[in-house]
């Protein structure tokens, strides 16, 4: 964790703990409660999804950017959350029944058709991403047939599916994406240019990507989510607002903007 981001932790531990915590699990973010609040474990839904730097599972525990930006609010606003990861269908299923106190990527673009009638309150963007169709740096030939996760909404490529000009794989994780995307059973994967770069650059034999020239990459956000706690969101917004020296510590920390 950043040296600042874990000095604002430290300080707000300092000031407003009055008793002695238990240890907590690894998917567990512990915060001090005010003397005259009422603890509070909220229950956070996120994606399993190995989409580092923003977020992935190490050793069983929900980490990377996203916990660290999250963990740092719930300090801020004295609550404790727990973290609860699940593939991605099931994180909406779970979401949209309401059985979550929040969910982690969300975008209002999502899983339309599982929100529909639905009230879910979305903060500002949390983080600014881009997707696009990356194909191997010496692809030849037509791109027909592009790779996703399962789950995943693909609006970038949406017009493109809906004319034919392509179709769709689902699989459930980015290695065995890159794995298709190397014997040539896919032409291309949709994906977070950052993170797919930096998974291809980890994979057992590194591959370059490239980003397909002929459909425009898409720029959108990432959300924070909650049907139960429109309140929340909104501090979690005014958290995000009033502390720009712990988000900018939190990205440089990732190497990123």
């Amino acid at each position: 964790m950043n040296t600042v981001l874990h000095l604002y932790l430290l300080i707000l531990s300092c000031l407003t703990l009055t008793a002695a915590a238990e240890p907590l699990a690894g998917n567990q973010a512990f915060a001090p409660v005010s003397a005259n609040a009422v603890p509070d474990t909220l229950l956070i839904g996120v994606e399993t999804t190995d989409y580092a730097p923003y977020y992935h599972m190490q050793d069983e525990r929900y980490s990377g950017m996203a916990r660290d930006l999250l963990d740092a609010f719930l300090a801020d606003a004295h609550l404790l959350g727990d973290y609860h990861p699940l593939p991605v269908p099931r994180l909406f299923l779970q979401f949209t029944h309401n059985q979550l106190d929040f969910k982690f990527p969300d975008n209002p673009q999502w899983s339309e058709n599982l929100k529909a009638g639905l009230t879910i309150h979305y903060s500002q963007p949390v983080f600014q991403i881009s997707e696009a169709v990356m194909i191997l740096n010496d692809h030849q030939g037509a791109v027909r047939n592009v790779g996703t996760i399962m789950g995943f909404t693909t609006p970038g490529i949406s017009s493109a599916l809906s004319r034919g000009e392509i179709t769709l794989t689902q699989v459930t994780g980015m290695e065995q994406l890159l794995k298709m995307l190397e014997s040539g059973r896919i032409d291309g994967i949709y994906f977070n240019v950052r993170v797919a770069q930096e998974a291809a650059a980890k994979h057992n034999q590194p591959l370059q990507l490239a980003i397909l020239k002929d459909i425009a990459p898409y720029r959108y956000a990432y959300h924070l989510s909650s049907i139960r706690h429109p309140r929340l969101i909104e501090r979690f917004d005014r958290f995000m607002r009033e502390n720009p020296e712990v988000i900018r510590a939190i990205h440089q920390s990732y190497d990123l903007p």
